[in-house]
């Protein structure tokens, strides 16, 4: 049986790499929509869509869906969240920036609807969060610890939310208050690079993390969606999907 898929922010850069991978597999998940803000709209980016699968129409595009694929804005991504759970649909979240409320009302929606939230999608990344609870857990109280990113001058949310991950990773494995410094460049056209180094007095550890195409995260949303297409309600991280 065939995974439907709705991507809203389908014109957005993260929507057409997902939209195209989806159109790409040759499994059984197929792209049911696109959501775009003016359906009319001439956009030669979306040349590649079938135009019957755009619609403006969020709440009618997720209710004829088995998986929405979020990778918008914050205030987006909370309607989108309310139309899952009305609809009971499954729900793929990519979005960073939320705050402390959101954040909250996102993970608590998970016992309604399954739900899979992860600031970073890549394999890499949830590889590097692995090894850097690993060496905080080991060496973390000792050590100075630097949170150092890059990212397009476009990315609006600083600290990134893959940085603050990164972040909750070794806060959660030291024994003791520490305080992490984090460095961010938004400069140039940086899909995103992420380093973590831990300097102790006579040498330091650093776990680094080189992003080169954002369909790394389009190809981890897909995964993610195939993952979670039999699973029950519950609030789910890209690590589960990995089995990390």
């Amino acid at each position: 049986m065939s995974i439907s898929v709705c991507v809203p922010g389908v014109s957005g850069k993260m929507g057409m790499e997902i939209a195209k991978l989806i159109l790409l597999d040759e499994s059984n998940i197929v792209l049911s929509s696109g959501v775009v803000r003016d359906q009319n709209i001439n956009n030669d980016k979306l040349s590649f869509l079938d135009n019957s699968i755009l619609t403006s129409d969020l709440h009618h595009a997720i209710s004829n869906c088995d998986i929405c694929i979020d990778f918008t804005r914050p205030l987006y991504s909370m309607l989108i969240l309310d139309a899952c759970v009305k609809n009971s649909k499954k729900l793929i979240i990519g979005t960073t920036g939320f705050n402390d409320n959101d954040s909250k009302r996102i993970e608590s929606s998970g016992k309604k609807i399954p739900i899979l939230k992860a600031s970073n999608m890549s394999i890499g990344i949830n590889l590097c969060l692995k090894l850097v609870e690993t060496i905080s857990s080991s060496v973390g109280d000792q050590s100075d610890i630097d949170i150092i990113e890059h990212h397009h001058k476009h990315k609006v949310d600083m600290p990134s939310g893959t940085s603050l991950a990164l972040e909750d990773a070794i806060k959660n494995n030291l024994t003791s208050k520490k305080n992490i410094n984090h460095h961010c460049l938004r400069v140039g056209n940086v899909v995103g690079d992420h380093m973590v180094k831990f300097t102790l007095e006579n040498e330091s550890i650093e776990i680094n993390h080189k992003s080169f195409d954002r369909k790394i995260f389009a190809e981890g949303a897909i995964l993610a969606a195939k993952w979670i297409s039999n699973k029950d309600n519950g609030f789910y991280t890209m690590r589960d999907a990995l089995s990390l």
